[in-house]
């Protein structure tokens, strides 16, 4: 789905002897290589990659415990496949990651699962919301919108310090207390850059009456 170039699959005696389809994944091998999971030594509030499992300089100066997990790392390869997937349009690539997002959702404990709204202006242009794309089957709720006068330029072009200055773009939409109230809610959001975003996501959803919220993104 990604580079275009045909590649064979191993074969192996347990696969005939299963007599179901061979399983297709959407990357090569070569592709898959691009990425980079995050291992076993993460920070364990915003989930980036370290040395340590402690809590990191980041994190220690929210004042709050929002606890975020990662699947990857935003290193060079997860950039790209950011710029072709969301940035450039490219719906197809969704395909490539959808298995190792769903895997990740079976190990969350959540009862409603929200995934970052997108403005107007994105859906006119972009046409699809980049965190619902990686959803197969798991059922989701569109509780949060983006506020209509919020009218700001994309994260992606922002600096730390004018990340962590963005106002509250986020509203609940109508009926989103019936589905919140007294659940524990996961975010789902592609990438964990500052935490801001996630964080404006979290006072709207306690607003709206969870009893909890941590989240999860593809990347940090």
């Amino acid at each position: 789905m990604w580079c275009g170039r045909l590649f064979s699959l191993p074969l192996t005696v347990a696969m005939i002897w299963q007599w179901r389809p061979l399983p297709q994944p959407a990357l090569c091998p070569a592709c898959r290589e691009q990425l980079t999971p995050i291992g076993s030594q993460y920070c364990p509030q915003c989930g980036r990659q370290q040395a340590t499992s402690e809590v990191c300089h980041d994190c220690r100066r929210w004042p709050d415990n929002l606890r975020n997990r990662a699947l990857y790392c935003y290193d060079a390869g997860m950039k790209a496949y950011m710029q072709q997937y969301k940035f450039q349009g490219d719906y197809r690539l969704r395909l490539g990651l959808q298995a190792a997002l769903s895997t990740a959702l079976k190990r969350e404990n959540y009862e409603v699962l929200v995934p970052i709204p997108i403005d107007q202006r994105t859906w006119q242009t972009r046409g699809f919301n980049q965190v619902t794309g990686w959803l197969t089957g798991q059922p989701f709720q569109q509780v949060l919108a983006v506020t209509a006068t919020h009218k700001d330029r994309p994260q992606s072009a922002k600096t730390r310090q004018e990340r962590l200055l963005t106002p509250q773009p986020f509203e609940l939409v109508a009926g989103a207390g019936e589905v919140l109230a007294n659940r524990r809610v996961l975010l789902l959001d592609d990438v964990y850059t500052t935490g801001r975003t996630l964080r404006h996501a979290a006072q709207q959803i306690y607003l709206g009456g969870a009893k909890a919220v941590t989240s999860l993104t593809l990347a940090r």
